[in-house]
């Protein structure tokens, strides 16, 4: 799925759907495994956006990356600040190989259940949860990390309001 690309990759949900609609990508029982899309060569993203994205958990979701050094989910373009916000009361299951939740701004969890999994940076640290020029801020919701890092802010800083957070890390749970 690309949102505010210039192609599409369309993909054939195993159950459920995925609609976007003004800002906002509603997984409903949505199921992906795949490369997803090649957002710069040899990069893939299973859900890639070049604009401040809102994800709405309804159901059990599910998004298995199979590409090396790839992201589950990314959301912005290099030096620029998109955000990513997760909410509603259905879970998400990432597994990727460099990044499973990548924003290049803040990254906002207000509710949900959310696992999020790193197996391999290919040579570069892996992040359950990586925000690149912004901030991580939990407000609700459960959240499982785990990567070489589990929580990444990487020029921000991490904020737990509310909610259950467990992070685990190769090296480090949480990295500033």
């Amino acid at each position: 799925l690309a949102v505010g690309a210039t192609a599409t990759q369309t993909t054939k949900p195993s159950g459920g759907y995925a609609y976007y609609k003004n800002g906002t990508l509603t997984l409903n029982n949505y199921s992906y495994e795949g490369k997803g899309y090649e957002y710069r060569a040899y990069y893939y993203a299973v859900i890639y956006s070049k604009i401040d994205l809102t994800l709405e958990l309804v159901g059990t979701n599910s998004l298995k990356q199979t590409a090396s050094y790839s992201d589950g989910i990314y959301v912005g373009v290099e030096t620029s600040k998109e955000k990513l916000t997760i909410q509603g009361d259905g879970s998400l299951n990432v597994t990727s190989t460099y990044c499973g939740i990548l924003a290049w701004g803040l990254i906002t969890v207000n509710g949900g259940t959310i696992i999020s999994t790193a197996t391999d940076g290919g040579g570069y640290k892996s992040s359950g949860i990586l925000s690149h020029l912004g901030c991580v801020i939990i407000n609700g919701g459960n959240v499982t990390v785990s990567g070489d890092y589990g929580l990444y802010p990487l020029n921000g800083y991490c904020e737990i309001y509310g909610g259950t957070v467990t992070a685990t890390g190769i090296e480090r749970a949480i990295r500033y």
